[in-house]
């Protein structure tokens, strides 16, 4: 659907009108159309379980990163102790500890949202 017609209406055509994205007594145009919900109300009961379940699911992905977070750097550990191993640390500790602190951030998001523990 055209929200304004190409042809002018004496033409004989139908004008449609955009609806304005601003209020009459503000100074300045709104940032969205349609704004979301604020986090003041209330939330599912079906939506809270649902967090529970997925806050126990990242546990134990964290569980699982920091066992072999450790695993990699032992290996690392013991490869210096040899004599051949490079100083720096391996690019795949490196990756598990990113994705450790990004899994984190996402469980302590959903706890801050649903109150889950």
């Amino acid at each position: 659907m055209l929200l304004e017609e190409p042809y002018p209406a004496a033409a004989g055509a139908l004008t449609a009108r955009a609806e304005p994205t601003y209020i009459t007594h503000a100074s300045a145009p709104l940032s969205r159309r349609f704004p979301r919900k604020s986090t003041e109300h209330g939330f599912h009961p079906n939506d809270a379980a649902q967090a529970r379940l997925f806050s126990e699911l990242m546990q134990a992905e964290i569980e699982d990163l920091e066992d072999l977070i450790l695993v990699a750097e032992r290996r690392w550990s013991s490869r210096l102790d040899a004599g051949w191993g490079a100083e720096r640390t391996p690019e795949p500790v490196l990756r598990l500890r990113e994705k450790l602190k990004e899994v984190q951030r996402l469980q302590k998001a959903v706890q801050a949202r649903f109150g889950t523990d």
